[in-house]
């Protein structure tokens, strides 16, 4: 049955207990309030769970809880998405703090496309957000510049390594969670295998405005990087082993992708996916050909050094 809210957040949690009541009292303190909160925890074992009771006790007619899993941010996410039954959704960090206009600016840019493409058409919009430290000092003004990105570099060749919207800014319709679910197993997260479909068979739209201050602490799952010299040479010192293994996490979530959707893609992105299947059986020379005559990289120098040195 359709959610009778027109937008539900969905949040992940995982030993929050740090930062969870700024989240939510961030959430809670929209300008625009017509959204449901659905709350899945991948197993804490602090007081992430007291929390949340405390939250839904509070305000039964705003947060749901979906109960308390043991699971992986990707597959929690994977299953609050199946969980989801409003026209749109947008996901919450457990550990960032929203700005009080970030559900109303970012619902008005979505408006904008729906209204050209329709409502039937997967739809996703993102925006930017300021890089803090875990006490909301500032780092960066912008997420987009500090990691030298191009949010309008979105062709699928470029995606299938490097994910460019942050599923902490996302909005996205149903059509799109429709087409996207289920979120399989070899995604590697749910924000990166819905940019994928967006991008390929629906429209995606950028928003260049700071929504949410996103947290960089110890215990990011992934965090953000700027990428200079200096970050190229710790990635150099973390070893090529795991560095590769990373890189193929990408690879075998575009495979997926292409088993999936093979029927939905253009000529040259099909073939590019069919390649890819052999990708990690290739010989160091055979792996950068295949990089090479597909164009897929990554945005920055230094991370393209990268690739080519070590993957």
């Amino acid at each position: 049955m359709m959610s009778s809210f027109p937008v539900q957040i969905l949040l992940a949690t995982y030993n929050s207990s740090q930062f969870l009541r700024e989240q939510l009292d961030s959430i809670l303190a929209q300008d625009r309030r017509d959204f449901e909160v659905l709350i899945r925890d991948g197993g804490s074992t602090d007081d992430t769970l007291e929390i949340i009771s405390e939250y839904q006790r509070k305000h039964p007619e705003t947060i749901r809880f979906l109960g308390h899993f043991s699971s992986r941010a990707p597959e929690n996410f994977a299953a609050l998405l199946a969980s989801s039954t409003a026209p749109l959704v947008m996901f919450s960090d457990h550990d960032d703090v929203w700005k009080p206009e970030k559900v109303r600016v970012t619902l008005e840019k979505y408006r904008e496309l729906e209204s050209e493409y329709g409502s039937e058409t997967p739809i996703m919009v993102f925006t930017d957000s300021e890089v803090v430290d875990s006490e909301l000092n500032p780092i960066s003004r912008s997420m987009i510049r500090f990691q030298n990105l191009n949010p309008h570099l979105l062709t699928l060749n470029r995606l299938i390594v490097q994910n460019v919207p942050s599923g902490n800014t996302m909005i996205v319709n149903r059509a799109l969670v429709d087409l996207a679910s289920p979120i399989p197993s070899s995604a590697v997260m749910h924000d990166h295998w819905l940019t994928l479909v967006a991008a390929t068979m629906g429209k995606i739209g950028f928003l260049p405005e700071q929504t949410i201050y996103y947290r960089q602490h110890s215990n990011n799952v992934y965090g953000a990087s700027n990428y200079s010299f200096s970050t190229f040479l710790h990635k150099m010192r973390l070893g090529r082993e795991r560095i590769r293994s990373r890189f193929l996490q990408n690879i075998n979530q575009a495979v997926a992708f292409g088993c999936r959707y093979a029927g939905s893609l253009g000529k040259t992105d099909r073939k590019m996916l069919e390649e890819l299947k052999g990708y990690p059986l290739l010989g160091f020379w055979a792996r950068r050909r295949v990089l090479w005559k597909y164009g897929i990289w990554k945005s920055g120098v230094w991370r393209n050094i990268g690739t080519f040195l070590f993957l």
